[in-house]
């Protein structure tokens, strides 16, 4: 095996990364759920079927916006404070509360997409009334329903079938063990960004800012931030927060592609700041 090779894979594992990473934190999050920016159609629908690995659309949207209406409330899908680290961080998805048959579910990686597919829940359905807006874009309507979502999910194999011939079942299985990791980092948002870290901002429920999993999320993780002004663009709202999500918007609006991108005040941030 040559440096070569080896730098080939290295690269093709950054860029799934960084497609399925940032179709789940810009497309996903701050574009279709909280409305923080816009996006020219043809991007917006590329990073949704990237960020198809973290579920169909309307379902996706339809969960997060539960989350904000009770953040680590009774009503809250996925709150470690009230339902443990395990189901927080990837049981909730299944309704799953054993905790060996969670940790057998976030090692699963790529195979997660089979089960998906097979029993989570699919939208038009129970997110219909949290989730409107994005069930009346046709195609996102399509991607959300269990056909459109197994269609839309083939690109997914494109990664396995570029490492398997880059390195045969060696890359297969280097990619697999990516695609765990690629799971768990997004899941960590869930469970470690409830439970451990910085709360820098006042009424932002239990949410914690973390630079670890800010680092590994793409800047999903200054979580106080995001709770304090959820409709933010930038989550991480102070000095030395480093968010490659916001700053992929911005270069993103700086050549035509975004706009709207919309930030909260200096001085809300101060007055919601804790001393």
């Amino acid at each position: 095996m040559d440096a070569s090779t080896l730098l080939w894979m290295g690269a093709l594992l950054l860029v799934w990364y960084l497609s399925v990473g940032f179709g789940i934190t810009v497309a996903y999050h701050r574009v279709l759920t909280h409305r923080s920016a816009n996006l020219r159609k043809p991007l917006l629908y590329a990073l949704v079927l990237a960020g198809l690995p973290a579920g169909p659309p309307a379902e996706w949207v339809g969960n997060h916006r539960r989350h904000h209406a009770d953040s680590d409330g009774a009503n809250d899908p996925h709150s470690p404070v009230h339902d443990g680290f395990w189901y927080a961080h990837c049981g909730w998805y299944l309704g799953i509360r054993n905790r060996g048959l969670c940790l057998l579910y976030a090692l699963g990686g790529p195979l997660r997409y089979l089960i998906d597919i097979a029993l989570r829940p699919m939208s038009p359905g129970g997110h219909d009334a949290l989730a409107k807006d994005v069930l009346e874009d046709r195609f996102l309507r399509f991607l959300s329903t269990r056909f459109g979502f197994l269609v839309g999910s083939t690109v997914q194999a494109l990664p396995f079938v570029l490492a398997y011939l880059l390195m045969a079942w060696d890359g297969v299985i280097i990619a697999w063990v990516a695609g765990i990791v690629f799971y768990n980092a997004g899941d960590a948002v869930n469970s470690v960004g409830h439970l451990w870290g910085k709360q820098d901002f006042d009424g932002a429920c239990e949410a914690r800012n973390s630079r670890f999993v800010a680092l590994v999320s793409l800047g999903e993780g200054w979580h106080s931030g995001h709770h304090a002004f959820p409709r933010s663009a930038r989550h991480g709202l102070l000095k030395g927060q480093v968010d490659l999500s916001f700053i992929l918007l911005r270069v993103l609006a700086s050549i035509g592609l975004a706009s709207d991108l919309y930030l909260p005040s200096s001085e809300a941030i101060t007055q919601r700041r804790r001393a």
